[in-house]
């Protein structure tokens, strides 16, 4: 038997191949704390957040030193319908019992995991459930999980929060870790926490060796300035508008580039300067934040973004969305990047980006400054065991 006191850990899905936030966190704090927890993940079989199609087996195994439960979705996803019966809600009034089928249509629907999470609760000092809004949350944190629970919510503002569900997900545990000042002042202002504790727990970030930024571009043929978009590339992410706004830079004589990196799932319209190198290795990810002048955040609902402080580690500025609390309060905290509210401000903020190097230079030196003072994974690590033995204490 370990000596380390056992905690579990629920997110929607798990691994080093998953690329979404709030699972990366997950993972990054999981193997993290794998010195001092025997940690189990209880996760399912999906590798896509869209369909959640069962693509990894079911089972138990071995990631990084951490224990992976797998449990099978035993309902596919069609997304289409979601966001009509989705529209439908979020425009009228609606019953508890239509939330709960939302929340079943949302996903990812695997009844077997919080079944085993129920029977297997009283073996865990504590359990860690990452993102409020999905089906293994609500589920888990209704049965005897919540005892000793802690909610890592990354929340951002978007219609399911006013649901009368969520009242109950943020009534159960018994302590909370944010990921931001600003993601922390939204939860309070929506939901009563009645004096459990709470901190702003936020993910480290690793600062790499000095990127070779100058073979990173030889190698992918890239010869003017670009601003850069790290990330699943699809609409809802806001890209559909970063490229609108980007085309409005063009259109107005800019000519830096726009690179695109990750997976993509939408279709790209043909703009000059528009480039899609697809999945990166994590070097040269880091290869091309350091190259860029400036990365480029569009999305309105983040509740922290990788993306952005990964960038401000290796001294590159940020462009990003004014409509997102939490990414104009970075911009705000560091003085390390700027913010639009629509494309005559995105075009504007990129040509003087580009244009100006001393401040890009000054934007990026404090983003690193940023990065150091907030973001270093010894932090961040005695945050979140803080929180774990606040919820341990709770018997």
């Amino acid at each position: 038997m370990s000596a380390r006191p056992a905690i579990a850990f629920v997110v929607q899905r798990y691994g080093p191949e998953i690329t979404g936030g709030s699972e990366s966190l997950a993972r990054a704090v999981a193997e993290r704390l794998a010195g001092t927890y025997a940690i189990t993940v209880y996760t399912s079989c999906a590798r896509d957040y869209v369909t959640w199609r069962n693509e990894l087996p079911a089972g138990d195994s071995e990631v990084a030193g951490v224990r992976v439960r797998r449990f099978a979705v035993e309902e596919e996803r069609d997304l289409e319908a979601f966001n009509r019966y989705s529209d439908d809600l979020y425009g009228r009034a609606h019953t508890h019992a239509e939330e709960i089928e939302w929340l079943r249509r949302q996903g990812p629907y695997a009844p077997r995991l919080v079944e085993a999470l129920s029977a297997e609760a009283s073996a865990y000092r504590a359990v860690v459930f990452f993102t409020y809004l999905y089906y293994p949350t609500y589920w888990g944190l209704a049965g005897p999980a919540a005892a000793r629970s802690v909610l890592v919510p990354t929340t951002h503002d978007e219609p399911p929060l006013r649901f009368g569900i969520y009242d109950e997900v943020f009534a159960r545990p018994r302590a909370f870790g944010f990921l931001t000042p600003a993601e922390e002042t939204l939860v309070r202002a929506r939901f009563d926490l009645r004096g459990r504790p709470c901190a702003v727990a936020g993910m480290g970030v690793d600062i790499p060796a000095p990127p070779d930024a100058t073979a990173f571009r030889r190698r992918y043929e890239i010869d003017r300035p670009y601003a850069l978009y790290a990330g699943r590339i699809d609409a809802g992410k806001g890209c559909e508008e970063l490229i609108a706004h980007y085309a409005r830079y063009r259109a107005g004589g800019g000519m830096a580039d726009l690179i695109l990196i990750g997976t993509l799932a939408m279709v790209l319209p043909p703009v000059p300067g528009l480039r899609h190198l697809g999945y990166l290795s994590e070097e040269d990810k880091h290869a091309a934040l350091a190259g860029a002048a400036v990365v480029a955040c569009p999305s309105a609902y983040e509740s922290l973004s990788i993306a952005l402080l990964e960038g401000f580690a290796v001294r590159t500025p940020g462009l990003v969305n004014a409509a997102s609390a939490v990414l104009k309060e970075h911009c705000l905290r560091s003085n390390a990047g700027l913010f639009y509210a629509d494309g005559d401000e995105f075009a504007e903020a990129l040509r003087r980006l580009i244009d100006d190097p001393g401040l890009r230079g000054a934007l990026g030196a404090a983003g690193r400054r940023y990065v150091e003072a907030n973001y270093r994974w010894a932090v961040v690590l005695e945050r979140y065991r803080a929180l774990i033995e606040s919820a341990a204490a709770h018997d």
